[in-house]
């Protein structure tokens, strides 16, 4: 079966990561920028690490034939150092360029502050400059009030439901992004975020459109084969593989197609969801 891992951090992981997931079926990945786990001192920190997601590991992934993509932003975290933050963003928009890079992201909020709002609004200025979809952090805390106000300036600003891709997502916020009707992540990550069982519920409660299952393996205490674990959750309960197939290869792909960047063999037929 191939998958399209959607959402995993292999800037903090081994080599032989992206062996088990070429093993595992992974034919490709989408890198999201995101926070190195301790502050930024500047602005060549932010510079430094793009250029290192978009060369390096594209790199070490086509070693083991996966289609690498990316994506850029300001991380929530990083946003309440709203000075070094807005720095960065002066320099972002040039790596929004590049022929691999497929949504501004991730973006959204942390704390729910008015300065992570501020830098999510520069960054959703920018994916609309360039045509390109984004990707959404749920807060790590107070997750559906976050989620209430992201989906509330999403739409305050434009943005059709197509367009987005609302990660990490829970009990708590399922119903609210349904209801938009964009693009629903379901992170499978120990502790933190959803097991491999939770996030079955939720596809059996909520359905498999438009919403895909990643591992957002990263630092932290996270397994990079959460996604083919989730599929054996799957094929346990019955699901067979054309359903599944369409979760884990046919919705990644469709959602990051609209960037207009895949190539083949990751795009093979498959036509840009309608902007």
């Amino acid at each position: 079966m191939k998958i399209f891992e959607p959402h995993i951090h292999l800037y903090a992981r081994t080599t032989d990561d992206y062996e088990r997931l070429a093993l595992c079926g992974v034919r490709a990945v989408v890198e999201p920028s995101f926070w190195l786990g301790q502050p930024r001192t500047s602005v060549g920190t932010f510079v430094d690490y793009w250029a290192a997601i978009r060369g390096y590991e594209h790199q070490r992934a086509k070693a083991y034939a996966i289609d690498q993509y990316h994506t850029i932003s300001v991380n929530p975290r990083e946003a309440n150092d709203e000075g070094l933050a807005q720095e960065a963003l002066d320099v972002m928009e040039p790596f929004l360029a590049h022929e691999r890079c497929v949504a501004v992201g991730e973006i959204g909020y942390d704390d729910i502050t008015d300065a992570e709002e501020r830098v999510m609004v520069r960054q959703l200025e920018m994916a609309q400059r360039t045509g390109l979809p984004v990707l959404v952090h749920s807060a790590h805390r107070e997750k559906r009030r976050g989620t209430e106000r992201n989906l509330a300036l999403l739409k305050e600003m434009g943005f059709a439901p197509d367009q987005v891709l609302y990660d990490h997502n829970t009990e708590e916020t399922m119903d609210l992004v349904r209801a938009w009707g964009c693009w629903a992540g379901l992170t499978v990550y120990p502790f933190t975020k959803l097991t491999p069982e939770r996030a079955a519920n939720l596809l059996e409660a909520y359905g498999h459109e438009r919403t895909m299952i990643n591992s957002s393996a990263d630092w932290g205490p996270s397994d990079p084969l959460m996604v083919p674990r989730t599929i054996l959750e799957l094929r346990r309960r019955g699901w067979d593989d054309l359903r599944i197939e369409q979760l884990v290869w046919e919705n990644p792909r469709d959602f990051y197609a609209q960037s207009g960047r895949l190539v083949p063999p990751t795009v093979e037929a498959a036509v840009a969801a309608p902007r």
